[in-house]
């Protein structure tokens, strides 16, 4: 009797222990009976539920992938690829509203310790963003505007979210543009212009180089032929004597002339 006793014990503990749902830290419960919606949350812990369903909602940030998006920029020129990080996160408190409005919304990914709720509408909603965002960039330009369409996108996509689901039900916290890639025959366009301007400033700056180095030229030659000018003058002007006297005294070596007959002395040697 008393075994038969403690099997219905054991029993009955792991009947009620199998009722029983934890929800982990960092993640919310949203209760149903009968595929009713309770409009509470529940907050972490341990509860009974053994005449209820309680689904574990992940309340972390959560990133959604896009992925293959071929978006055209406003000259109607088709991306090869544009993959983008986009990290979301619901407000705790909105689960039950969310889980009401898209019921069939709620999936769980492998790793992840809590069901992903409205985030498959998130997803649609990011991808037009995205298309959007892109129709703003020339494509000659849109491989170098990653940051801005990150922004963009996240700007448009928590108003998009805001204005159709509800003001804070889902937070877009970042953007991240993972891959970018033009069209093919353009990349290689873009590559060739940027080419192009480096030949060209390379032929620019020899342009500018040879100038200087004309002009530096032309200024030793224009104070040579001021210097000749100057001393044509000297001689020519009166007191040119005066000027031979000087630079017959500037090449002096030092000795002194020498007395020649008649007493006359000879001029110093202007070799």
């Amino acid at each position: 009797m008393k075994r038969i006793f403690s099997t219905l014990l054991l029993a009955a503990a792991g009947l009620m222990l199998g009722a029983c749902t934890q929800i982990d830290t960092g993640n919310v419960g949203v209760e149903s009976t009968l595929g009713q919606v309770k409009p509470d949350t529940m907050q972490p812990g341990v509860y009974f539920t053994l005449f209820k369903r309680v689904t574990e909602v992940s309340a972390k940030e959560l990133i959604v992938q896009l992925n293959d998006m071929k978006p055209q920029t406003t000259d109607k020129i088709t991306l090869a690829d544009l993959d983008l990080d986009v990290y979301v996160q619901i407000d705790p408190s909105k689960a039950a509203a969310i889980m009401t409005r898209w019921p069939g919304d709620a999936v769980e990914i492998k790793g992840e310790d809590g069901a992903r709720i409205g985030f498959n509408y998130v997803t649609r909603q990011a991808r037009e963003a995205v298309y959007d965002v892109v129709t703003q960039f020339k494509s000659d330009v849109v491989h170098t505007k990653r940051a801005e369409i990150a922004a963009h996108v996240l700007k448009s996509l928590q108003a998009n979210l805001d204005h159709e689901a509800g003001k804070g039900w889902f937070f877009v916290r970042s953007v991240n543009v993972r891959n970018l890639v033009t069209d093919p025959a353009l990349e290689a366009a873009i590559k060739e212009a940027a080419q192009r301007d480096y030949q060209i400033n390379a032929k620019n700056k020899e342009v500018i180089l040879a100038k200087a180095e004309a002009e530096r030229k032309r200024e030793e030659a224009r104070g040579e032929a001021d210097a000749i000018t100057l001393r044509a003058a000297a001689l020519t002007r009166q007191g040119g004597e005066e000027y031979v006297r000087l630079q017959a005294i500037a090449k002096w070596d030092g000795k002194l002339p020498v007395t020649q007959a008649g007493g006359a002395v000879p001029f110093i040697n202007l070799k």
